[in-house]
């Protein structure tokens, strides 16, 4: 399986749900500028996901998953 499009240096999924047990699972890549947290991406996705769901506003993170998107190569344990 290849992919031709660009993607991030990292593969990220978020999973939220709100007080009514509606929940929303977004994912795909992100390449992070230097200097960048996991709290800083965590943040900037929730703030994505609620704009995509607004049903999702003061919702909870049931799962939140960063890693890089490298299968193998340098930086990849084997």
């Amino acid at each position: 399986m290849q992919n031709n499009q660009p993607q991030g240096t990292h593969m990220y999924a978020l999973s939220l749900q709100n007080s009514q047990m509606s929940a929303c699972t977004v994912s795909g890549t992100y390449t992070p500028p230097p200097g960048t947290t996991r709290f800083d991406i965590l943040t900037q996705l929730r703030l994505d996901a609620v704009r995509q769901y607004p049903s999702m506003e003061g919702s909870i993170v049931v799962y939140f998953a960063l890693e890089p998107n490298a299968v193998t190569g340098e930086g990849v344990d084997r």
